[in-house]
């Protein structure tokens, strides 16, 4: 099974505060203390893509699953079979964020679209959020086609501090949210690039070697 959480799902935001003027240090470096979320660079649609791909098999079999979140079912029997196998999937399919909101976080990424958290929740108690979420700070016209794809695959969305956060009642809704990212990249594609881009990569290797 797949858990879904009792939220009221709202759209509560104004694109004429969203915060803006962010560098590509702020983005590599954390703008904001979100439980150590990394950055996710500059993925490519194509990994976007691939992510969402393994999400949506992990979520088809969850869904087929007695155990009552049959995502974590999956994964803790994955990991014991296979410690490797399975620290390679999440790092470098899942980029160590949750199934569940990871192809979300992927797509985000690919439209340009900053994110600085991600959590799947679930039934047990080592997850940060009640229900899933991921953190983004899109710039005005990225927030507006956001908004509409949010509003038709049945998501919220909340605004602090000029910051998004996306939500919904389970992560079926949130994958198909990603997917949705995923179809409007022609549309994502033709806006120009936040500021923050340039550099981005060239920062992210000075760290890594740090």
């Amino acid at each position: 099974m797949i858990p879904e959480f009792d939220v009221d799902i709202r759209r509560g935001y104004d694109l004429e505060t969203l915060r803006t003027g962010l560098s590509a240090e702020d983005v590599a470096r954390g703008f904001t203390d979100h439980h150590e979320y990394e950055c996710l660079g500059l993925p490519s649609w194509e990994e976007a893509a691939e992510c969402l791909t393994e999400e949506a098999a992990f979520l088809e079999r969850a869904g087929r699953s007695d155990a009552p979140d049959g995502v974590e079912a999956i994964l803790h029997e994955l990991q014991d079979a296979d410690d490797v196998g399975y620290a390679e999937l999440m790092a470098y399919t899942f980029y160590w964020n949750d199934v569940g909101v990871a192809g979300l976080s992927l797509a985000l990424s690919a439209a340009r679209i900053a994110t600085f958290y991600s959590c799947s929740s679930g039934l047990d108690e080592h997850h940060h959020a009640e229900y899933p979420m991921v953190g983004a700070v899109p710039d005005p016209e990225r927030a507006s086609l956001l908004a509409r794809l949010i509003e038709e695959n049945g998501c919220g969305v909340d605004q602090e501090y000029g910051r998004w956060y996306v939500y919904g009642r389970s992560i079926k809704d949130m994958h198909g949210l990603g997917k949705a990212v995923l179809v409007a990249r022609d549309a994502f594609d033709a806006l120009p690039h936040p500021l923050w881009v340039e550099g981005l990569a060239d920062l992210l290797e000075e760290l890594a070697d740090e």
